[in-house]
């Protein structure tokens, strides 16, 4: 097992572009997999189970992978004490909570079911993208990791929508997938400052659970000053990193932030 993954290690050092796609159409393919078979469990006292157990099935393959390739650490996977780095992640926290200004909807039991689901779904995402693809594509520096990272992101929400059959228009899935990059571009920045995936988990949950259930939804030009924001404050966060940033997670870094 040791010597197995060794070798994909260096596979990955070789080939990060390559391995990272491959990752991310993996978790999909199981993801699409499951969404057939479970995901249409319903019960009254749990009503979004099938999509949960959905999330959860799926987050195993780039937990299993991190797990497996000894990078636990460095994937972000384990819980460091909050310090001041945490405050970085107040913009994103300001924007979740300005959808729910209408309030939400739901039964008390809709309402924990939505929760539990969208904290596995933002673990299983997070996981997957800010923790194991961006160790991945670390190799690149981080800048390029970053954009990379945001990039798949984006895609696979294009793929998700195009496999649940969503309609493809400008203010829906083209807007969704270039919304969905910019945000993964601005957390993946996020991630080298706060050297874990979990505060992400937490914004990335509460963005889902108060958008998903508002009762109506922001203006398209505010949506688009968000979108705007998340690049200019990806970037800015960036632009403060240390120049051995990658290096902090063992990776030795081929960029520096201000390339």
């Amino acid at each position: 097992m040791a010597v197995a993954a060794g070798r994909a290690r260096a596979v990955i050092a070789r080939r990060p572009i390559l391995c990272a796609v491959l990752i991310t159409l993996a978790w999909y393919a199981v993801l699409f997999t499951l969404a057939e078979t479970v995901a249409s469990l319903h019960p009254d006292w749990f009503p979004d189970l099938g999509a949960t157990l959905v999330n959860l099935g799926a987050a195993a393959v780039p937990i299993g992978l991190i797990l497996w390739l000894g990078w636990s650490r460095s994937a972000g996977l384990v819980w460091r004490r909050p310090d001041r780095s945490w405050w970085l992640v107040t913009p994103l926290v300001l924007e979740a909570v300005s959808y729910s200004l209408d309030g939400v909807v739901g039964t008390w039991r809709e309402l924990l079911s939505a929760a539990v689901l969208y904290t596995v779904l933002a673990s299983s995402e997070e996981t997957l993208s800010r923790g194991l693809v961006q160790r991945v594509l670390a190799v690149l520096g981080p800048v390029r990791a970053a954009v990379g990272v945001g990039v798949l992101f984006g895609a696979g929400h294009t793929l998700s929508r195009a496999w649940f059959s969503h309609p493809f228009d400008v203010e829906d899935t083209v807007f969704i997938t270039i919304n969905a990059a910019a945000f993964g571009f601005a957390c993946a920045a996020l991630r080298w400052h706060l050297k874990t995936i979990w505060p992400l988990v937490a914004v990335h949950a509460l963005g889902d659970f108060l958008q998903i259930l508002s009762p109506g939804n922001l203006p398209f030009g505010v949506r688009v000053a968000y979108l705007l924001g998340f690049i200019a404050y990806g970037w800015w966060l960036l632009r403060r990193l240390p120049e051995d940033a990658t290096d902090q997670t063992g990776v030795t870094s081929k960029t520096s932030p201000a390339a």
